[in-house]
């Protein structure tokens, strides 16, 4: 990878690290827009591992299928626990049958039977997203388990990804680094705006994140675009 493409990728990182950072992820939760953006970001950065690990020759070095497997078991969790909560109020021993599964057994198995046990669960909690509202569930949440869901399955055509060539995963790399930019640039940048009055350190440690530093340690401007300017300025 270029250096250039490396120290974008390393902005895109910070930038993703500040969004999931758990003392923010509340803040946009019901902000579909902007989860929906973050997502996108999350599948580009695990297509940019993988893709680096397929250009230096040691595709099976890659943990995307690992790192798959714990996103969706973090949206199964969290769904499972609000449902478990409502049921014990609500007294529906039928719907938490539906979602008895623990943390090591939610996504163990084949991505098969993940992905069918997690569609299930999806669903049951899709059909009572109304009474979990006041639990944390939201439609915006919802969708993005069912966003981590789909990522997973995709893991398992992994195997066809080896067979391609070091040169053309060269190739695909810049295109996935200026994809992720585009993401950050076109659609999280815009939208960050609407929460500097509601959480101006979240507001500040993302502008801070945008900043890109070049190979002679130099600052460079990586939101030009943004309708408000980073903290940090243009060398």
């Amino acid at each position: 990878m270029r250096i250039s493409d490396q120290n974008r990728v390393a902005m895109l990182t910070a930038v993703f690290g500040v969004v999931t950072a758990d003392q923010y992820k509340d803040i946009y939760q019901d902000h579909v827009a902007f989860s929906e953006a973050v997502d996108s970001l999350a599948d580009t950065l695990t297509a940019i591992d993988a893709q680096n690990q397929v250009a230096q020759g040691n595709p099976g070095a890659s943990n995307v299928k690992e790192q798959a497997r714990l996103r969706l078991c973090a949206c199964a969790c969290e769904v499972i626990g609000a449902i478990k909560a409502y049921c014990a109020v609500a007294s529906d021993p039928e719907l938490c049958g539906k979602v008895n599964y623990s943390t090591s057994t939610v996504t163990a198995g084949n991505v098969n039977e993940v992905v069918a046990r997690c569609k299930t669960i999806h669903t049951a909690a899709s059909e009572n997203v109304e009474a979990l509202g006041k639990y944390g569930i939201t439609a915006a949440r919802l969708t993005r388990f069912k966003n981590a869901i789909t990522a997973f399955d995709k893991v398992k055509t992994a195997p066809r990804q080896h067979r391609v060539t070091k040169s053309a995963a060269s190739r695909l790399l810049p295109q996935l680094v200026r994809s992720g930019i585009s993401i950050v640039r076109n659609q999280m940048d815009g939208l960050m705006v609407q929460f500097k009055e509601v959480n101006s350190n979240f507001f500040q440690e993302y502008q801070a994140a945008r900043v890109i530093v070049d190979n002679r340690g130099r600052r460079v401007n990586g939101a030009e675009s943004s309708t408000t300017p980073p903290v940090a300025k243009a060398a």
